[in-house]
């Protein structure tokens, strides 16, 4: 099942998550403070969550190939550029654009990806029924996810191992080579990429903010604030183990998606996210809080599968990629607007509360979920599918 244009997104999207961190400590190393630092990688977050789905939308204006070339391009000369210029005398602002600059320029190779994935298993979008590719366009969503969970191991892992050496002008420099080199592959592969909108269709707002996924969209918000709140909750409540924390939820992500390319979605998988939430209110000992964070990590991703696969049936024609960046920018959104919470709440009271607010995101998405695809009265969300009879299995 697995393409060609899957694996060079794939390892793209490595690069993609090692490029904050490899930024962060950059900026940090060539200047000696952490405020510069801290405004580049914001400005990269900000421009990656209001750039990235009008990248996305001009995809599906002109063709992704045209798009992917002339990001792959920008993001070289923007990387060549921080790195050329970033110093002892680069001030808050300088770092800032810096920051924007690089993140405007990075291509959303999951969205492209999975806007492949949809052309090729289920058609052009719209909204037709429930189908739209089935149990195995679903499959194709988990192996998505187990790319993005992969890549947010890898990525950081290997930037920080290049920094932690005094090479972080390296680690920038790698995680830009794998973002232009995956780009360009994905460009080359013309034969997988969704055709461009029609020349009448250009002029039109075609690609814009999907106008049917509100549901999907507010389910990536809310687990982006989960995302943003859980590490700061974690760092401030066990700071010895948070390492060996993280990675008992990154695991648990990884064995879910790794499970979703067989099996599209366990029954009611959503459900289980609101004993997650509850779970993570009890101040348990280090070793039980490992086994909870591993859970909840395993319920994450068939949420994400059913999110994209909702989102790719409201989809219209030449909506396709735009629609998947602006899943990636509301989680985005959402993890910044989780961090700064949770940040202020450790400030104040301790960890309490962000545990709180990363189980308060998780109890919501359930309700999300449940409510009516076509509003009150319309059909209830049946996603995603089984693979063993071919239905859909509520969640």
């Amino acid at each position: 099942m697995l393409t060609a244009f899957f694996a060079a997104a794939a390892w793209g999207r490595v690069g993609l998550a090692a490029t904050p961190l490899a930024l962060l400590w950059l900026v940090h190393d060539r200047t000696g403070s952490w405020g510069p630092a801290g405004l580049a990688t914001a400005g990269l977050a900000l421009a990656e969550a209001v750039v990235g789905p009008q990248t996305a939308r001009l995809a599906d204006r002109w063709g992704q190939t045209r798009v992917l070339l002339l990001l792959a391009a920008a993001h070289g000369l923007a990387a060549a550029v921080v790195l050329g210029t970033a110093g002892p005398g680069t001030t808050g602002v300088l770092a800032l654009a810096a920051g924007f600059a690089l993140g405007a320029s990075l291509p959303q190779l999951g969205a492209f990806s999975a806007a492949r994935w949809s052309h090729r298993l289920g058609g052009s979008g719209g909204s037709g029924g429930s189908g739209g590719g089935g149990p195995v366009l679903a499959r194709a969503f988990g192996w998505e996810a187990l790319a993005g969970s992969t890549a947010f191991v890898l990525g950081p892992v290997l930037a920080s191992a290049l920094a932690a050496t005094g090479r972080s002008g390296a680690a920038l420099l790698g995680a830009g080579a794998l973002v232009v080199s995956g780009a360009g592959v994905l460009a080359a592969l013309r034969g997988s990429a969704p055709p461009a909108a029609p020349p009448a269709a250009r002029r039109s707002r075609v690609g814009g903010r999907p106008r049917g996924a509100r549901a999907a969209l507010a389910v990536n918000a809310l687990l982006g604030v989960h995302f943003g709140a859980l590490p700061l909750a974690v760092a401030a409540g066990h700071p010895a183990a948070a390492t060996a924390l993280f990675a008992a939820s990154s695991c648990g992500g990884l064995l879910a998606a790794l499970v979703l390319t067989r099996r599209p979605a366990p029954r009611r998988a959503a459900g289980v996210l609101a004993g997650g939430a509850a779970l993570l209110l009890v101040p348990w000992p280090v070793p039980v809080l490992a086994l909870v964070l591993l859970a909840v990590g395993a319920t994450l991703p068939p949420v994400v599968v059913a999110a994209a696969v909702r989102a790719r049936e409201t989809a219209g024609p030449g909506r396709l990629t735009g629609t998947f960046a602006w899943l990636a920018s509301a989680s985005a959104a959402g993890g910044a607007l989780g961090a700064a919470l949770a940040g202020q709440g450790v400030e104040r009271a301790g960890p309490a509360p962000a545990f709180a607010l990363a189980a308060a995101a998780l109890a919501v998405v359930p309700v999300v979920l449940a409510r009516p695809a076509g509003g009150r009265g319309g059909p209830r969300t049946r996603l995603p599918f089984s693979e063993h009879d071919g239905t859909p299995e509520d969640l």
